[in-house]
């Protein structure tokens, strides 16, 4: 629970106030982003346009914050949102403008009478991704839209109780995802920059922080990080006094020497510097020109073993209809994740729990589209994972595929033979027919049940018991020797019985696993390997 000296809301005046901090240190750094614009176009004008667009957003809530709400009362935070997001659309200018008043609509529909809570800050940054998304017609990472992303996927797995930690993960998320853009990006990395709308969207989102908390981040260096050198990264770790007008000089030195920087304060002017670099002898020589670093620790971060590099850990993500079948996936030792919603955002928020080098095997089971599945691969790569995705098009193929799964062997072998697996199981599903028809297996009628295999039908039946034993019985014809059946919402466990009773007579030699999977779109799934 947050502190009795945190807020737990964002009200009207405080709404209003961000947006103030908003205009002014774009304003101020207007320039500094503009020179970072070259992409997609390189026609330095993105910090222009994003501060043009946040000072008609803030003319049009100044305006409503003048007078009353419609319910006559002063107005609030909803109110205040409203104008904001009224007066950006209506006063955006340019790309990163347009996107601008996409976030700050976002920030409206999230809105509460009662002013902005953990979780509304959650739905709004999640809701802006997903407008973002679609306002932006070739989307690529690397972008404002890689940098949302991962703020909305922080922000999420933090207590929204805790207004001021949500806020905060998605301000530091937003930094550590901008400083990664030249890496997706050819045209920032050979420009030596980050992204510009990225740039733009880390120091509102720090504004909010400091609104809410107090106590400013300091601002980004909005360009990129300098390599350090080859070898074994040592993290750094010492106590020094720095002078306060000598504070800026000595941060812009450790930046260059490193990543991972902090610069903590004790009060006055003695700081904790924190700093990962491979030379831990020029950080404290070059620490010796401001002050005497005390209490100095310097340890090797993941130290190499001595019979080859340490192996990253595998992690198994399997998408999958909430209730039996993802606890099925569960047992196996996947994580499962439900298809609903914002089905990108819920798997970049499982990858999000997995350490920074940990391998990612996800398996879709059909619940995922192409264009999703673009987004996840982008966005995992932008957080630093490296992600496998297998080719499992129906959970039947999914349960397949996990079957063989060894996460003690090399990623390519397991991915090769969890994909044999899957590519090894022939699928089939039952539904119910919209309406009266006819099919390559005869007619059909309104309800009757259709056997659907390789895009063909190859069955209509009365009832599920019939579809399943019909089906079955000619996908046997190809050979196989396990059957295994996931019924759907409502479909009775006894649909199984026929099927067993008939493969009993002409296949003694097959088994039936049957499992409930509450939550498919289909009656039924079957496979047959």
């Amino acid at each position: 629970m947050p502190s009795p000296a945190q807020p737990t809301r964002i009200d009207g005046p405080s709404l209003l106030s961000w947006a103030r901090r908003c205009v002014s240190v774009l304003e101020r750094r207007r320039e500094e982003i503009n020179e970072l614009n070259v992409f997609p176009v390189p026609d330095a004008d993105t910090g222009s346009n994003m501060a043009a667009t946040m000072a008609a957003a803030l003319a049009a809530a100044e305006h409503a914050a003048a007078g009353p709400s419609q319910s006559g009362a002063a107005p609030g935070a909803h109110d205040i949102a409203i104008a904001l997001a009224a007066g950006a659309v209506r006063g955006a200018r340019g790309n990163s403008g347009t996107v601008l008043s996409q976030v700050l609509r976002a920030l409206a529909e999230a809105a509460a009478p009662g002013g902005f809570g953990g979780e509304h800050v959650q739905k709004a940054l999640d809701t802006a991704v997903k407008h973002v998304d679609r306002a932006i017609a070739d989307p690529v990472e690397g972008t404002i839209l890689t940098v949302l992303r991962q703020a909305a996927v922080a922000a999420g797995r933090r207590d929204p109780a805790n207004l001021v930690d949500v806020i905060a993960a998605a301000s530091e998320a937003a930094r550590q995802a901008l400083d990664r853009t030249p890496s997706q990006l050819p045209a920032l990395r050979e420009a030596g920059v980050v992204d510009a709308g990225g740039a733009g969207l880390v120091l509102l989102l720090d504004a909010l922080l400091d609104e809410v908390s107090g106590e400013a981040p300091d601002e980004p260096d909005l360009h990129v990080t300098a390599s350090a050198p080859e070898g074994p990264e040592l993290e750094v770790m010492f106590l020094i006094d720095v002078a306060a007008d000598r504070m800026d000089e000595y941060r812009a030195t450790m930046h260059a020497l490193g990543n991972s920087l902090v610069i903590a304060g004790e009060g006055g002017e003695r700081h904790m510097t924190h700093i990962h670099s491979a030379e831990a002898g020029a950080v404290i020589e070059a620490a010796l020109d401001y002050g005497r670093p005390e209490n100095i620790r310097i340890e090797v971060i993941d130290e190499v073993p001595a019979g080859g590099r340490k192996a990253p850990a595998r992690s198994l993500l399997a998408v999958a209809p909430t209730g039996p079948i993802s606890d099925l996936f569960a047992s196996a030792g996947a994580t499962p994740v439900g298809p609903d919603g914002d089905v990108v955002g819920s798997i970049l928020g499982a990858i999000a729990g997995i350490p920074g080098d940990g391998e990612v095997l996800l398996l879709p089971n059909g619940l995922v589209g192409n264009r999703e599945l673009i987004q996840v691969e982008l966005a995992a790569q932008a957080g630093g994972h490296s992600i496998t995705i297998l080719p499992t098009a129906t959970l039947a193929n999914g349960l397949a595929a996990v079957a063989v799964h060894d996460p003690t062997i090399p990623l390519a072998v397991d991915a090769y033979a969890m994909s044999e697996a899957s590519a090894g199981m022939r699928t089939a599903t039952l539904g119910a027919a919209p309406g009266a028809g006819l099919t390559a297996a005869g007619p059909c009628a309104k309800g009757d049940v259709l056997a659907t295999v390789g895009g063909d039908i190859l069955v209509v039946a009365d009832t599920v018991a019939e579809a399943l034993t019909r089906t079955v019985e000619l996908m046997l014809r190809s050979g196989g020797e396990l059957v295994t059946v996931l019924l759907g919402t409502g479909v009775d466990p006894e649909s199984t019985t026929a099927l067993r009773r008939r493969l009993r007579d002409i296949a003694p030699g097959v088994d039936v696993t049957a499992y409930a999977a509450d939550g498919i779109a289909e009656l039924a799934q079957i496979g047959v390997e």
